[in-house]
């Protein structure tokens, strides 16, 4: 007989029925902030990658956990020793920014910006586009580091591939960021952390 494959999720020891549908402000809050503030985390859901050398159809397969969306902690470079462009360039092809970006707040503060992205093959400007999309948070420009080839320690990225025809997966909704639930103290104290750590706090 062969040899038995190991199950990756079944190596996370997950409850049946777990699903990961993370809002926008639980992406900077819970896991960018806490990331970059160096805290562990008890379930390590999220990998770590650089991204940008790989092509996308091949990300699935470097996720931690994923059927529809995967979720990947990744540098970002400059594309100029300099300046602050970051370099887009990956795998086969780039990622193009579209849209605009949207600033994400938590309890009336800014935690960070989420920008999307559409992948293309070949050489910009000239490639051609593709159907797999990527939302990149990324913290304040404050939490950057000067004098470095590196834009940012991490970002937090969501990759998925858009269904030609259909819209984009559904995800849940964000919550208001005065909740009564109580939930909203911990995400302070993960965004206080990190902006005591960067100096704004």
């Amino acid at each position: 007989m062969g040899v038995e494959e190991t199950d990756p999720l079944a190596q996370l020891s997950l409850p049946p029925g777990f699903r990961f549908y993370p809002t926008d402000e639980e992406l900077l809050v819970q896991y960018l902030c806490r990331k970059v503030a160096g805290q562990q985390f008890s379930l390590q859901i999220i990998g770590e990658i650089d991204l940008y050398k790989f092509d996308p159809w091949v990300l699935p397969n470097k996720a931690l956990f994923g059927e529809k969306e995967w979720y990947f902690f990744s540098p970002r470079d400059r594309k100029y020793p300099n300046g602050s462009r970051p370099n887009r360039v990956a795998g086969s092809g780039y990622w193009k920014a579209t849209g605009t970006d949207k600033i994400i707040t938590s309890e009336g503060r800014k935690a960070g910006i989420k920008k999307a992205l559409v992948f293309y093959v070949g050489k910009a400007p000239k490639g051609t586009k593709t159907n797999w999309i990527m939302h990149e948070y990324r913290l304040l420009e404050s939490s950057r580091k000067n004098g470095s080839s590196r834009l940012d320690d991490w970002v937090l990225c969501r990759i998925y591939k858009k269904n030609s025809g259909a819209q984009k997966p559904i995800s849940s909704v964000s919550t208001k960021e005065h909740s009564s639930n109580g939930s909203s103290s911990s995400s302070s104290s993960h965004l206080d952390d990190v902006w005591t750590v960067d100096g704004d706090g």
